[in-house]
């Protein structure tokens, strides 16, 4: 059974360089939860993980496969 190719996409202050933006691509399993709007993960787009807050939350079908864009903010502390 193949898995769910769930991609981050980040930008803002919390990058390297800032005004860029960053993707990871991480496989999920049938089963194993999305993060949900409004949740917080931990991510690492460069050498340190650092705190996101998901943004916005797409599902992708194309081909008989399925696809989740999850974008990122830099959550205000």
């Amino acid at each position: 059974m193949s898995g769910i190719d769930v991609v981050f996409i980040a930008s803002g202050s919390n990058l390297e360089a800032v005004g860029t933006t960053s993707r990871r691509t991480i496989v999920f399993v049938p089963g194993q939860p999305i993060p949900r709007i409004g949740e917080c993960v931990i991510l690492a787009f460069g050498a340190d993980a650092r705190r996101w807050q998901v943004q916005d939350v797409a599902h992708v079908f194309e081909n008989d496969s399925h696809g989740v864009a999850v974008k990122l903010i830099a959550p205000v502390d």
